[in-house]
């Protein structure tokens, strides 16, 4: 079976797709009518029947219970939907986006995709876009950073040795990357991010504003009745996104309101945005100045260019108050389809020494990275595992013990042995797996959050305290193994573990012929 790679980049509030063409060149692939970027919104005319993209927009905002748009923000949740007399999950969803993707690009083979994750993921968030691509029908290449993609479509991975800060501001997601060139390699030295910050948030404080400017305009009563029709506020909030649009290139815009039987000619302009915007604005350059501080600590002296991608970095504001804090002019060019682009040449670069004509079994594809522009990403957040306090009298309190710090290169595979059984004869440990849930690291329980849990079984007949090894093993796309092992016994230890949020084989396997039975147009 021929593999076709693609770039993909999966986003919060669009979506795109793209591949390497037989001259060499990056080409975005059109979806079914005709344009580059596919509105990333899935709505339901029925149980098995399904339009994506800018139609589905359309449609939800007359009818929102029945459509779904920024399931990227639910990723590595257990966020059940039901639409139409049937349970979705945020990967069925998102494997429904992809699917139209695909279709639409009338790939002829079996498409082998690079999809592009937010450098701020985590590894339930990585793990449910990996599935979803596989309840697709898409062979994993490799999941890639949204800025290192971003990189490697300007060009950045090519060129001459620097250091590179990346803003990416998209539809949902925020990450700020530090990465450095270093002979036609990028390196991730540290990045930063927001799970929930994102243009839809844009969008979002201009509604409230538009909202009360109309208040201000109509009788309470009539101003009631828009705000409870659910299609009239959808329709606006399309308005509105326009309007931010028009805004990147006009300093004033009107809006047109049609409530009862009024027709409103509401006002927005420049500086509105930047206002109303501001403390979401600001959250960025917070970001970026940890982003800063982490890559001090790990040699970098100085930022040689600045690079902004996300349609929402448009924002004028936001290049010039990057020149204010840095000193450099941002270079923003193609900030829509640089994620895709640079994950087409990513694509292209893993499967074309080993990409065998046909398979009986598509996971029998090894992709081999090339030699030349190797990419080394890092762990955005630190890793560790749940421990009981030994010091701790009233045997109450417990910490996560952190084996992968942030900023990490990967891959990686950390072994310790530091860890012990409490009691004498004790049958099993459960081994539970914390990552880091806020934007610094701490050993505090609810500073992070579980995203494994396992039973470590056959532990009969030893002494308390007997050592607990576990390994910890990263690899470049942040995918975890955790293994475990009592070494003095030599007894085989089982080590049975989930991603919690995440859907497990069973349900893949349900998923995948659910949405292969539904009709999806765009």
């Amino acid at each position: 079976m021929t593999l076709i790679p693609l770039g993909i980049d999966l986003g919060t509030t669009n979506s795109v797709v793209a591949t390497v063409d037989d001259t060499g060149a990056v080409v975005v692939l059109p979806n079914a009518v005709g344009r580059d970027i596919t509105p990333s919104v899935v709505y339901f005319e029925a149980t098995d029947e399904v339009v994506v993209g800018e139609e589905a927009r359309q449609l939800m905002s007359l009818d929102p219970d029945n459509g779904v748009a920024r399931i990227k923000r639910q990723m590595g949740t257990d966020h059940p939907l039901h639409l139409r007399g049937r349970e979705h999950t945020p990967e069925s969803i998102s494997a429904l986006i992809l699917r139209q993707l695909v279709d639409a690009a009338g790939i002829a083979g079996q498409p082998a995709g690079v999809i592009t994750v937010p450098a701020y993921f985590g590894l339930a968030e990585r793990e449910a876009t990996a599935q979803a691509a596989i309840i697709a029908g898409i062979n994993v290449l490799e999941l890639l950073d949204e800025p290192v993609a971003a990189a490697m479509h300007y060009g950045l991975v090519s060129e001459g040795d620097r250091t590179v800060l990346v803003y990416d501001l998209g539809g949902g997601t925020f990450d700020t990357t530090v990465i450095q060139i270093k002979a036609g390699s990028a390196v991730v030295v540290a990045t930063d991010g927001h799970h929930h910050l994102g243009g839809s948030d844009i969008d979002d404080r201009l509604l409230d504003l538009m909202l009360t400017r109309i208040s201000q305009a109509v009788p309470e009563d009539t101003f009631d009745a828009f705000t409870d029709d659910s299609a009239q506020i959808g329709a606006l909030l399309l308005d509105i996104e326009q309007a931010k649009r028009d805004l990147s290139v006009r300093m004033r815009k009107e809006v047109t309101v049609r409530i009862g039987p009024e027709r409103l000619n509401i006002p927005l302009d420049r500086q509105d945005l930047e206002t109303t915007c501001a403390d979401l604005f600001d959250q960025t350059y917070t970001i970026i100045e940890r982003v800063l501080a982490a890559a001090t600590s790990k040699g970098v002296s100085s930022i040689d260019e600045v690079i902004m991608v996300g349609g929402a970095s448009r924002t004028p504001t936001l290049a010039a108050g990057l020149e204010r804090r840095l000193g450099l002019r941002a270079r923003l060019v193609d900030p829509d389809l640089a994620v895709s682009k640079g994950a087409a040449l990513r694509a292209h670069q893993l499967s074309v020494s080993a990409r065998p004509e046909s398979l009986r079994d598509i996971r029998e594809f090894k992709p081999v990275i090339a030699p030349q522009g190797i990419v080394i990403p890092v762990t955005p957040r630190a890793l560790g595992v749940l421990v009981e306090d030994s010091f701790d009298p009233a045997g109450e309190h417990s910490f996560v013990s952190h084996l992968v710090e942030a900023n990490t290169p990967l891959p990686c595979r950390e072994t310790t042995s530091g860890f012990g059984t409490i009691l004498t004869n004790q049958e099993s440990v459960r081994i539970q797996v914390f990552e880091q849930a806020g934007s610094v690291t701490s050993p505090e329980r609810e500073h992070n959050r579980r995203v494994l849990d396992g039973e470590l079984c056959g532990l009969k007949g030893l002494p308390a305290g007997s050592v607990i090894e576990i390994t910890f093993e990263l690899a470049v796309d942040g995918r975890l193994v955790v293994r475990a092992q009592e070494p003095s016994s030599g007894r085989e230890l089982l080590l049975e573990a989930y991603i919690e949020g995440v859907v497990d084989a069973e349900q893949t396997e349900r998923l995948t012929q659910s949405v292969a039975m539904t009709a999806v147009r765009g």
